[in-house]
């Protein structure tokens, strides 16, 4: 009896925690960016991501997310600065089509619905560690993801030459992520 309770014990201490999946509902979502060129602001987004989630905001230690960003997918509203950005000296979506984003740790934030993470972001086939602090909150079977994080475009190459002038277009973009979420079932 006592063996049998030490392993149920011991068990249930190496159970790993587990979060729900959630499927992105496009419309009303972005994942878009903002910036500036010569002392003009400017922002994008990009049509096309996959997002993979897992989250639930009582466990943020089994928080999960892996996404697919097809980069030729970019629109900043101007054809030729998203010409520009497909280029050799920023995206490079003829080499480099996609770039990937995945959590590696998470744990919860000071706030409510709030989870800090850190995570790994390759473009252009470098990849960079970078802070990721979200907010999430559940409503039902549908949910809302927020965030903003910054990201250092020289470390991944996006802006060579010419571009990589900072006073030109500055060092960090500053992303964000509003996604409207619906619970796998």
């Amino acid at each position: 009896m006592t063996r049998t309770l030490l392993l149920i014990v011991a068990l249930a201490g190496n159970a790993t925690a587990t979060a729900a999946d959630w499927t992105l509902l496009p419309a009303g979502s972005r994942l878009g960016f903002e910036s500036s060129y010569d002392g003009e602001a400017f922002s994008g987004s990009f049509g096309r991501f996959s997002p993979q989630i897992a989250l639930d905001p009582a466990q943020p230690e089994a928080t999960r997310i892996e996404v697919s960003i097809d980069l030729g997918s970019v629109d900043t509203q101007n054809e030729e600065r998203d010409g520009t950005l497909a280029t050799q000296d920023f995206f490079w979506t003829g080499k480099f089509p996609s770039a990937s984003f995945k959590t590696t740790g998470c744990k919860a934030g000071a706030v409510a619905g709030a989870i800090e993470c850190t995570a790994q972001l390759t473009i252009r086939d470098k990849t960079a560690a970078m802070p990721f602090n979200l907010q999430f909150e559940v409503n039902g079977d549908s949910a809302t993801l927020k965030a903003t994080a910054a990201v250092d475009r020289i470390a991944f190459d996006v802006g060579n030459g010419d571009w990589a002038d900072t006073d030109l277009i500055p060092r960090e973009v500053k992303v964000v992520v509003d996604l409207r979420l619906q619970r796998t079932p």
